[in-house]
């Protein structure tokens, strides 16, 4: 663990070298809340905290502007795929978690709850992604071989060549649109593994209202991060 100073003040910075990276840069970790120097193979870590150090009201400016963390709890209300939705906590039931009219309910003991909440809503995703996908790729006439929920800190979704698709358990907090543009993305890479024209088009074909989509996942990128467990 290194750290930068401004006004005096130490900020953390974690220290990351990458094979693929090509030059020195820094990112912020929205899911740990944290600055992160990523170096080169090559490139002298000396140098690298120098140029942190030159960008320090940069990261302090980008960490403020992070929304702050939301926490599975009793009564905690957000949106599941555009649906309203409320945590309820029930200790005393047997039945683990479950939905019903736009309430979550969650037994066990209170520490548990973070934990339980965010491995139902995974699964839930899960489901609700499975069945998007294998519909889009029946339109595509492609074959998917694995479906796979993550929590992914750098991109919203991946594809390999070998059909295996992996998406951001985060999406679910995106309205259903949103989280369909990046499924359609991903279905559309197993036609075209690439990001050139015919790409796109294919993306156009079976999301109309991509470009729509995808800004407002630039923008609201720090507010599906901001989830905690």
């Amino acid at each position: 663990m290194s750290a930068v100073w401004f006004d005096e003040k130490e900020v953390p910075l974690i220290v990351e070298r990458s094979a693929r990276a090509k030059r020195t840069r820094i990112r912020i970790d929205r899911t740990n809340r944290r600055a992160v120097l990523v170096l080169s193979k090559r490139a002298s870590e000396r140098a690298g905290l120098a140029f942190a150090q030159s960008k320090a009201d940069w990261i302090v400016r980008e960490l403020n502007a992070l929304p702050a963390p939301k926490v599975f709890a009793d009564s905690f209300s957000f949106d599941f795929l555009g649906e309203p939705v409320v945590i309820r906590h029930s200790p005393k039931s047997r039945r683990g978690v479950w939905k019903t009219d736009g309430v979550i309910w969650v037994s066990g003991e209170a520490e548990f709850l973070p934990r339980r909440v965010a491995d139902f809503l995974k699964r839930e995703f899960q489901s609700y992604a499975q069945k998007k996908i294998l519909e889009l790729a029946a339109a595509l006439q492609v074959k998917v071989s694995r479906i796979t929920i993550r929590d992914t800190t750098s991109r919203w979704g991946s594809c390999t060549r070998d059909g295996h698709i992996s998406l951001s358990w985060r999406l679910c907090f995106a309205p259903p649109s949103a989280a369909d543009y990046v499924i359609a993305h991903e279905v559309s890479h197993l036609k075209q593994m690439n990001h050139s024209p015919a790409f796109w088009a294919t993306v156009a074909m079976i999301c109309p209202t991509y470009k729509k989509e995808e800004s407002w996942l630039k923008r609201n990128a720090a507010f599906l991060y901001s989830f905690t467990v």
